[in-house]
């Protein structure tokens, strides 16, 4: 009861104020796209299991350089909100030049691989002819909209850090919008439209993609003038001392984010191993899952952004107080919410198509297994992104990740798929172990307050 009072105090509740304001755009647009993976799902899974898992797979290559992506945004989240907590918005425009060239330029190799050899890429995970067949085509019709995410999360990442959460909503629901309308038309060849299948779920990606660049290019063009950088931020974002502090921060981000997420295209490659109703599991629970942990993107986002204006005006004590806040707050909710999932598991995986009794079965199982350790996975997820990450402390959490995913998660759930030929919620709990490892580590850390750092007074 003591530590009820303490987290709702009079102070808290300001501060719980002002974290929701941040916090619920981001996690309404988190969960709108989301909520769109599993429209795709849904939609998808009409034409049976094996769209469902060339889909899914073709999400995941995705997931990976949007990951890549993301790190960078972080970065430049990181020192945008410093920037902005000790009044310096020409340092945010700077590290919006920093991160856009960036983005740009690390996700060009991978652009050209999945249109050269789609074919090599997509036999990573599976020798089925009717997988490959889908996924091949949905690799090549997404790649080159693979730009447009390099543009947008640097974009979007100086508009929240700037107090400006609500555009990036609303520009992201209407391209959502977009999508899903794309989809029914040319996944089921509606009014008129050619029926493309799996090809009109890749073209639905694509071209809501590139709509949602023109369109918030167009918003800051016309509202944020003040956020795009001049020709001087240019030349100054590029001066040894300004790159030296953004890639300082981002470079670690970029380890961990992409090792984290070449170990998730590594965990769906062990589920396609075990058949292709497997894969086509794992990605509906993922989407589920995705829907689910929106819920705290937002408040991890926005805890990163008020504790990283708080650490750039050197209110060490307040960023503490307020971090502690957060992390006893967000893992009660989860487990409520994981509550939930367990309860409804039955009706949620109904949402899943045309799949067989045993596959819906099969299903459930995972279901369990997720919603239990969901507030394990945010007790993970808010440590990182919202605190460690606030004060610059990369390094600790680049390592964690990498080692817990590729030391501990992956061997397990390898041994169990291929070894000890584990039924798949089994092997999926054997994921988990990296989570269990990650939060007793990000607990410890927290704790040590090594985390309370200020990052732009003077480059490190």
């Amino acid at each position: 009861m003591t530590l009820l009072t303490s987290l709702f105090s009079a102070e808290n509740r300001a501060f719980l104020q002002k974290l929701c304001r941040l916090a619920v755009p981001v996690s309404i647009q988190a969960m709108m796209f989301s909520v769109l993976g599993l429209i795709d799902i849904v939609m998808v899974g009409h034409l049976g299991e094996t769209a469902v898992a060339a889909v899914g797979l073709g999400n995941r290559i995705f997931f990976f350089n949007l990951i890549l992506t993301s790190a960078l945004g972080s970065g430049m989240s990181v020192l945008a909100s410093q920037f902005i907590g000790a009044g310096d918005n020409g340092g945010l425009r700077r590290t919006l030049c920093q991160a856009l060239l960036t983005a740009v330029l690390v996700n060009i190799p991978f652009i050209a691989a999945y249109m050269l050899v789609p074919e090599q890429i997509a036999a990573m995970a599976s020798s089925d002819a009717g997988l490959l067949e889908f996924a091949v085509i949905y690799i090549l019709i997404t790649a080159p909209s693979i730009f447009c995410t390099a543009v947008v999360v640097p974009i979007e990442a100086a508009l929240r850090a700037s107090g400006d959460t609500k555009t990036p909503t609303w520009i992201g629901f209407y391209a959502i919008l977009v999508n899903i309308v794309l989809n029914y038309l040319l996944i089921f060849g509606a009014f008129g439209f050619p029926e493309m299948g799996v090809a009109g779920s890749a073209w639905g990606t694509a071209l809501s993609r590139l709509f949602h660049t023109i369109a918030l290019i167009l918003y800051m063009r016309k509202n944020r003038q003040f956020l795009i950088p001049t020709k001087d931020d240019a030349r100054k974002a590029f001066k040894k001392e300004d790159l030296l502090r953004f890639f300082h921060v981002s470079w670690p981000m970029i380890l961990q984010d992409g090792s984290w997420a070449f170990g998730v295209i590594f965990y769906n490659l062990i589920y396609a191993r075990m058949g292709v109703n497997e894969l086509a599991i794992m990605s509906a629970v993922s989407a589920i899952e995705s829907i689910l942990m929106s819920l705290f993107i937002g408040f991890g986002v926005g805890c990163s952004i008020i504790l990283g204006q708080e650490l750039g005006a050197k209110r060490f004590d307040q960023a503490w107080k307020q971090g502690f806040t957060v992390m006893g707050i967000a893992p009660l909710v989860a487990l409520l919410v994981g509550l939930m999932l367990v309860l409804f598991r039955a009706d949620i995986v109904t949402l899943f198509g045309r799949f067989d009794s045993g596959t819906l079965t099969l299903a459930e199982q995972v279901m369990l297994v997720s919603g239990m350790v969901l507030m394990i996975r945010v007790i993970n997820f808010t440590g990182i992104i919202g605190l460690l990450r606030s004060g610059g402390d990369v390094r600790f959490t680049a390592v964690l990740n990498v080692v817990a995913a590729w030391c501990v998660g992956l061997p397990l759930t390898w041994l169990g798929a291929v070894v000890w030929n584990l039924p798949l919620y089994l092997v999926f709990l054997c994921s988990v172990s990296e989570e269990i490892v990650k939060m007793v580590m990000v607990v410890w850390r927290i704790r040590s307050r090594r985390w309370l750092r200020n990052l732009v007074s003077s480059p490190e």
